[in-house]
């Protein structure tokens, strides 16, 4: 997406910043201080996602919220990075050479994924995932979503014209529909723009055909960072009950379910979503000086 054309109405435009490393130019926005927040958004969808809670969450943290790779305004320096364990090498390395070392990691579908990826090689104090896409996909996407890539390969005309057709603003509103969320005319304004970049569309077809759980799913036992895995009750995308089954496979996972909500919950309702944030950051930390008090009282 060409940023000049985006950048006066783009949620949170004033913190963003463009930053190079490993094989993208990435978009990445940075606000407040703190105890630090990396937000990761899921397929087909950018930072403007995190629009309300971006804001909010950086009265009282330093939050990050970063373009995935091939989405938004993110370049592409190579079409064979979009897998699961390559993008979150990938946003390690970034956060590496950037200085960023993030407490928490909130992410939404597929973004869950790399937030647990993540937690593999970095040192959390927690993951939050919201409407977590942690199933492999069953049915035509089992064989579908992995020819994709062969398609894009031998046909490049195949982005351009998907995102011809994301040029119609009803469609659009169709697909979103079905999704078990309502957004506002100016939140669906985002997605429409975003729909119809062809570069856009390449990298959120880059990633599905790339994306595979299977080495994640098999050691979902392992990892110990504390995690909570939130679904929306009218999620129509991932069924609730995905992360319900995840969060009891985790050591230290939690699940809650939010009423009335579907897949895009932290649009809908981004002030329950954070007071969820802050309650579960809460008791993290309570939890964590809890455990130094006890420790030093050894000492």
């Amino acid at each position: 997406m060409d940023w000049e054309t985006y950048k006066t109405d783009w949620p949170n435009s004033a913190w963003s910043n463009f930053v190079s490393a490993g094989k993208h130019r990435w978009h990445v926005q940075i606000k407040g201080t703190g105890r630090c927040i990396l937000l990761l958004h899921g397929t087909g969808a950018s930072v403007h996602s995190w629009s309300s809670l971006f804001d909010h969450l950086s009265q009282d943290f330093k939050v990050v919220a970063i373009d995935l790779p091939g989405h938004g305004f993110t370049k592409l320096g190579t079409k064979q990075r979009s897998s699961l364990t390559h993008m979150s090498a990938d946003i390690v390395a970034l956060c590496n050479q950037e200085g960023i070392k993030p407490d928490y990691i909130i992410g939404h579908s597929a973004g869950t994924a790399v937030a647990l990826e993540m937690s593999k090689t970095l040192t959390l104090r927690g993951v939050i995932g919201l409407n977590s896409a942690l199933s492999k996909f069953g049915g035509i996407a089992s064989w579908a979503f992995p020819m994709l890539a062969k398609v894009i390969a031998l046909n490049p005309l195949i982005p351009g014209y998907l995102a011809s057709l994301g040029s119609n603003p009803h469609r659009v509103k169709k697909l979103l529909n079905y999704t078990g969320s309502r957004l506002s005319e100016a939140q669906l304004n985002f997605y429409k723009a975003l729909f119809k970049d062809k570069s856009h569309v390449e990298g959120a077809l880059l990633m599905m055909s790339q994306w595979n759980l299977d080495r994640l799913l098999l050691r979902l036992s392992e990892l110990s960072t504390a995690t909570l895995l939130i679904a929306g009750e009218k999620d129509r995308t991932v069924p609730p009950q995905i992360a319900s089954q995840m969060a009891h496979t985790l050591p230290n996972g939690e699940f809650r379910i939010l009423a009335g909500l579907g897949h895009l919950a932290h649009e809908e309702d981004p002030e329950q979503i954070l007071d969820i944030i802050t309650a579960f950051t809460i008791k993290k930390e309570t939890l964590r000086q809890s455990k130094n008090e006890h420790k030093n009282g050894f000492k």
